[in-house]
């Protein structure tokens, strides 16, 4: 099955393993729930972003994504501690399921953290990283248009789909849809910014990188 997936901490995939053999016990999940939530959020931004940046030469390009990093960190941490309570293990085992269904085994055997994608968008977001690092001309647009789609299936599923997992009143729902929305105006604000005005090296290590996270 097609997915993104990047290589979670030694915590957080001890956390995640953790929470699977430990969901049948009387020991309260809650904190592990809590913890492991706060860790994915910190890894896959760190993932998709600060890895990235890393590699862009100081510019106001790499300014912009690392500003964009900053605020999506500090935005979902405290939406998830607005969201994140005392549960029965009952409600926190929904949580579990979802954190099992969030790791895949990459070709290679990594255990891998992320999520199921559209089998042809990874194929058009793979050619065109191998276009790009063949040196090919790529049309940025185009481009711009399926990181978005990439963006937000990735918001909808460590976000809306994770947050239906915590049992939320309707008050705490509406904070998290306007968390969501609020992430994704901001990401794709900042793909339509970045994407087309990266130069030939910048856009290069964008696809180089990337590509790592594509599995078909």
């Amino acid at each position: 099955m097609p997915f993104f997936g990047f290589v979670p901490s030694e915590e957080l995939l001890k956390n995640i393993q953790a929470g699977i053999e430990k969901k049948n016990s009387n020991e309260p999940l809650y904190p592990l729930r809590d913890q492991t939530a706060l860790l994915i959020n910190d890894e896959i931004i760190n993932s998709l972003l600060v890895e990235l940046v890393r590699r862009f030469p100081a510019s106001d390009k790499r300014d912009t994504a690392e500003k964009l990093a900053g605020y999506v960190k500090s935005t979902v941490a405290v939406l998830l501690k607005q969201l994140l309570s005392k549960a029965e293990n009952d409600v926190v085992r929904q949580s579990v399921d979802f954190s099992e269904h969030s790791l895949f085994t990459d070709p290679q055997g990594q255990l891998r953290v992320g999520t199921t994608l559209d089998a042809d968008l990874i194929a058009h977001l793979k050619g065109s990283f191998d276009a790009i690092v063949a040196g090919e001309i790529v049309d940025r647009k185009v481009l711009s248009g399926y990181f978005k789609q990439f963006a937000d299936a990735t918001i909808n599923h460590f976000m809306r789909d994770f947050n239906k997992t915590l049992d939320l009143g309707m008050i705490k729902r509406k904070a998290s849809d306007i968390g969501a929305s609020a992430v994704t105006k901001a990401v794709h604000i900042a793909i339509d910014k970045l994407i087309p005005s990266l130069n030939n090296e910048e856009i290069k290590a964008v696809a180089e990188y990337y590509n790592t996270l594509f599995y078909p």
